[in-house]
Order: C-alpha cells, then sequence, then structure tokens
C-alpha cells in the first residue's frame, strides 16, 4: 500500500516537473528546420517569422536548411529530434504530404508530424509559354485537344504538388500532357519562359509574377474562387466548367513531431498569432506572396492537417501515381 502510494507520488510529481518545464517555454534556443535551400519562399517566410517569434519569447530562433530528398531529410530530423518544441519546421505540403507520395526513397510519413500554427497561404496559377496561341484555361484545354502531340508540362519533380495539380488539370480537361519534371522551379521556370515547355502550374510567388508582367509567360488562370489582388486580371480557374472543385494552394505552418504535447504546440501557436499582429511582420510575410491565414486552434490545425492529407492522397490515387 506505501509503495504504490510512494509510486503514485513520484508521478504527480514528475506531471508537476513536466508542466512547469512546458510553462517554461521556450527556455532556450529553438532551431527551425526549412527543407529547402536558402532564399526560397519558405526559406524567407521561415527567416521573418523565426525573428519575430525570438522578439515575443526573448529566445534565439535559428534557421537551419536542411535540403535533400525532395525535403524528406528536413523533415525526419524534426520527426525524429525529441519532442520538446526546440527542433520546429516551417514546413508546407510539398514535403510533407506530396514527397512521401511520389518519392520512393522519402522515409517520412505526414502523420510523423503535427500542426502547431498555420501563417498562410501560397496561392497557384496555370500559365502558358508566351506564344502559345491561348488566352484563357478553355482555350487551352480546345488547343491541347487538337494539338498533334501532347502539350509538355513541367514541375518540381514526379509526385510534387505541381505535377499533381498539371495531371488533374489535363483530367479535368481530357486532354493529353507531357509531364517533364525539373529539380527544382528555376530551372521549371526557365524553361517556361524559353518556350521549352508548353504550360504548367506556378506559384504566385518569387519571380513568377515579375516573369508575367515582363511577358516572359501568359497566365491564364488564377487557382482561387476569384481573382486577386497580385494578379487582378486574370480570372479564377472556377470561371472554367468543369473547375468548381479544383482547389489546391501551398500553405506554410510550424509543425513539430507529432509526440510534441499541446501545450509546447500552443505556446508556437501563441507565438505565431502575436508576430503576425504586427503590421510590420505582416507586410513582410505577405511580401512574399503569402495570404495570411486566419487563426485555428489546435484542434482545428489538427483536422486541417488531416484534412490536406486525405486530399493528397486522394488526387494521387486518382492520376494513378505511383512513387519513383
Amino acid at each position: 500500500m506505501k509503495r504504490g502510494l510512494k509510486m503514485m507520488m513520484a508521478s504527480l510529481a514528475g506531471l508537476v516537473l513536466m508542466g512547469a518545464a512546458h510553462a517554461q517555454y521556450p527556455a532556450r534556443q529553438v532551431n527551425m528546420v526549412v527543407a529547402f535551400p536558402a532564399g526560397g519562399p519558405s526559406d524567407v517566410v521561415a527567416r521573418v517569422m523565426g525573428k519575430a517569434i525570438a522578439e515575443h519569447t526573448s529566445q534565439p530562433v535559428i534557421v537551419e536548411n536542411v535540403v535533400g530528398v525532395g525535403g524528406a531529410l528536413g523533415v525526419l530530423k524534426v520527426a525524429n529530434a525529441p519532442a520538446d518544441g526546440y527542433t520546429i519546421l516551417a514546413g508546407s505540403p510539398l514535403e510533407l504530404i506530396y514527397t512521401p507520395l511520389g518519392i520512393a526513397a522519402a522515409k517520412n510519413k505526414p502523420d510523423d508530424m503535427r500542426m502547431a500554427a498555420l501563417m498562410g497561404r501560397t496561392p497557384m496559377l496555370i500559365a502558358v509559354r508566351k506564344d502559345l496561341p491561348v488566352n484563357t484555361l478553355a482555350e487551352l484545354i480546345e488547343y491541347a485537344k487538337k494539338a498533334p502531340k501532347p502539350l509538355a508540362f513541367g514541375s518540381t519533380g514526379v509526385g510534387s504538388l505541381y505535377h499533381l495539380m498539371a495531371e488533374d488539370a489535363a483530367k479535368i480537361g481530357k486532354y493529353e500532357a507531357l509531364h517533364a519534371p525539373y529539380n527544382g522551379l528555376a530551372p521549371y521556370l526557365k524553361d517556361l519562359m524559353g518556350g521549352v515547355l508548353d504550360w504548367g502550374v506556378l506559384p504566385v510567388a518569387g519571380p513568377v509574377p515579375g516573369a508575367i508582367e515582363s511577358g516572359q509567360i501568359k497566365a491564364i488562370a488564377v487557382v482561387a474562387p476569384a481573382p486577386i489582388a497580385r494578379l487582378p486580371k486574370v480570372p479564377s480557374v472556377r470561371d472554367t466548367s468543369g473547375f468548381g472543385n479544383y482547389d489546391y494552394s501551398i500553405w506554410i505552418g510550424l509543425q513539430v513531431s507529432k509526440n510534441t504535447p499541446d501545450a509546447i504546440a500552443a505556446a508556437l501557436n501563441s507565438a505565431v498569432l502575436a508576430a503576425l499582429a504586427k503590421p510590420d511582420v505582416r507586410k513582410s510575410v505577405e511580401a512574399t506572396g503569402v495570404i495570411l491565414a486566419p487563426p485555428m486552434t489546435l484542434s482545428r490545425l489538427d483536422s486541417f492537417y488531416k484534412d490536406e492529407i486525405a486530399a493528397g492522397a486522394a488526387v494521387a490515387k486518382s492520376v494513378g501515381l505511383k512513387p519513383q
């Protein structure tokens, strides 16, 4: 009886100590992993948010680029770290959801992680080479159906969001398309601007808006319910028959390993919301092309992430994707 009481008291003491540790979080440096090279959209947002979170928590936040296997190495570093919130990911669906679907060498799984915060979304668009004789998505579909050979589209790799979005568009439009995978967005965009590719899906971020405004490529539809502020003259995909449920974007948030306690995830969530409440931080994040997300509770974030995982798996199955 006494032994049982002692064990119970020891357990309670341990829980109290754990709660106190969580209440002090963060008490030291936080490492924020980005799964892609420095200078990319995720990296830029991570560095803005890392600085803002550090100011809010009075603890340093160091951004570390862990690159390889379509972002899988960065995700694995966070998933395999202690679940204490000191190694976190500034992540997107690209490496969390789509890389495991398309790259056989990727060892991460979406449910290795949980979402602690959502910063926002980058809208997507469908574009064509500047001399392709189409100006709307409907015209692209008709042109592709009559073309003597399949129109070539690019992506950032097999199973990437860009790949699956293009395959889904071709499936909805009922035309054939030839996939050309690239090792990153920069070479893919270069070949679209150079006329090597006929069409493709791109983010409304980085050099893409400039390429459109300078006439190097033509944007024919934004993947959004209505035209967006950055490209107000480009119509929504939903103006084209069959594309009413064509809904994709690249979100960016903070993720932690799946066993991270709620108290730590909630502290990160609060730090992000506090940072985004500052006009200068909001302006810096929006300058990257990100549309800020509304605040979400941890339970809502859990549901959001599960829905995103299910949606990714569904589109991969619908286009017959096999990991390569």
